[in-house]
This record gives C-alpha cells, structure tokens and sequence, in this order.
C-alpha cells in the first residue's frame, strides 16, 4: 500500500464523533495518525427512556455531513464509520442508522461491546506490541469494557452499559460530583460490577485506551511533574480524585489546560477505572495512545 495512501475512520461514541485518517507506516503493520476531528456531542445525554431523541440523532448526522464534506474535499476513497454504546444502547438503533446514512451519504456499523473490546485489544498491540496475559480496560462515554488476554490470544470482553458520561447524567446535578455523588456513583459502580462479572486471570497487568483513560495519563504526567503519560497507578488515579473531589483550585487548573471538554466526565470515569482496578487486583496501569479506531480499522483491512 501507498505510503500517500489514506484511510478514513469514524467512531460515533457517547461522548464524542471523531474523524481520524490514517497513513501507514513503513512496515504497513500500523497507521500513523494524519488528521483528526473531534466534535463533543454527548449523545449519551439525548437517551431519554432508552430512546435517543430527535435532537440526539440530528446532531450525530449533521456530523457526519461536516465529516463527509472532509472525506469529499480531500478524496478520501477508503472510509469506515462505527457507532458504540450511545447507539447500541438505544432502542430505536436502527432508526438512528437509517436516518444518518440517508443525511450524510454515510453507511455506520454498530459494533457490539464484545466487538469493541476486541478492537481496542488489536489497536493496543499495534501501538504496544501483543502481550502474554492481562487485561485491556477501555472507559468510554456510555460503557466500559474490560478484555481478557491469555497466552497472547484474545479470550472475551465484558461490557458494562455504563460510562463516564452517562454516570454523570443520571447523579450529578452540576458540573463536578459532590461528596454525597461520589459516594452514590462509586457504590452504583460496585454493584454494577457483581452484575457484570469481569473476566480474571492470573496476571494483574492492566492496559488502558480510550480518551478517559488518556486524559488521565495526561493529568497525572502535569500534576506529578512525570517525564511521560503512558504510566500511571491506582494510587495516583486516587490521588486524581480526591484532587477533583476537594475542587482543589491548581489541579482544576491543571484539567482546564490539558482535557477542559471532560471536565464533568472525569471523576466519574476514574472512579469506574479504580473500582475495576482494584477488583481486577491491578496496581498499575500502562496507558495506549491508540484504541477502538486502530483496531477496526486494522480488522477491516484484513478482511479485504
């Protein structure tokens, strides 16, 4: 393939809708990002009664018609457009999807939670390389997925309909959780977890993709002055916490400059992420900077 070769990918979350295109490298067994645009829509928050709104699904195809006037511009041939749990969870699914491709000219897939887990397994390995054993945890707007990996193969995801945005959509009334919240989200997440069993292994490494997971890489490089943001700890995602729980005024400065749009998803997110952390008994935490859209990408190119 064509090192000027350039790929289309559009992943429809529950917080956001971003385009990526992808260029190869130079082994062709990755991509290199080119151009990326993000829009926050919040689709999760336009879920009313498990139904998305009108509103929710004009905004998700005036999107995708900014998006496809780019692809158009810049003729782009080869395009891919996925939708996750802000969709998948919807009951009227398949209405939202009818109505985008007829606005846009843009046809989606809705991934199911086992496939998106899968993906963000092979989006890590192409940044990362292939693990023996361990876990990929992926905390997205409407949902999160926890990948088991044994003896370097991919095994299951469990899927748990929650995420950051849609946690604080049903207890938080204003912009960052109060003490009372924190106590109601954190227990609602216990709970959801003996719902929805994770899958266990031996091993307690842990990998994490995905914006939430990032940002927290992110936060925690500014905050603790580290060298870099692919590392981080259980104790640290707590320290981020609390920093966020107390409104201390330098570490909301800190999110402000380096993640202003999840601001009121990040405490939620981070409580998913310890509570899964520590039932997973994983103390640290290394950090991709690729995920689901590598990984789809990466899996549709094999079955051409």
């Amino acid at each position: 393939m064509s090192k000027d070769y350039l790929s289309g990918v559009i992943d429809i979350g529950s917080n956001t809708i971003r385009l990526n295109l992808y260029r190869p490298t130079k082994n062709a067994e990755g991509f290199k990002t080119v151009v990326s645009k993000k829009t926050f829509a919040g689709l999760a928050s336009y879920l009313i009664d498990g139904k998305m709104t009108e509103a929710g699904i004009q905004k998700a195809s005036k999107t995708l018609k900014k998006f496809k006037r780019i692809l158009d511009d810049l003729e782009i041939d080869e395009c891919y457009a996925f939708a996750t749990a802000a969709i998948r969870n919807a009951s009227n699914a398949q209405e939202i999807l009818k109505t985008i491709e007829k606005e846009s000219g843009i046809r989606v897939e809705l991934v199911s939670g086992q496939d998106e887990g899968y993906f963000s397994y092979l989006g890590l390995c192409l940044d990362l390389g292939p693990f023996e054993e361990g876990y990929v945890i992926d905390i997205g707007g409407g949902s999160t997925e926890v990948t088991l990996v044994r003896k370097g193969e991919y095994i299951s995801t469990s899927s748990i309909p929650e995420g950051s945005l849609s946690l604080h959509r049903a207890f938080v009334k204003d912009l960052i959780p109060t003490v009372e919240e924190y106590r109601l989200i954190k227990s609602y997440v216990v709970e959801l977890l003996e719902r929805y069993p994770l899958p266990l292994a031996a091993s307690n490494r842990a990998f994490g993709v995905g914006g939430t997971i990032r940002a927290v890489g992110n936060l925690a490089q500014e905050i603790n002055q580290k060298e870099g943001n692919g590392q981080t700890t259980l104790a640290e995602i707590e320290d981020l916490s609390l920093r966020f729980l107390t409104h201390d005024s330098s570490s909301l400065k800190t999110v402000l400059k380096v993640t202003p749009e999840r601001l009121h998803t990040q405490l939620p997110g981070m409580i998913i992420l310890q509570e899964v952390m520590k039932t997973l008994s994983c103390f640290d935490l290394t950090i991709s900077q690729n995920g689901v859209r590598e990984g789809y990408l990466f899996n549709k190119q094999k079955e051409v």
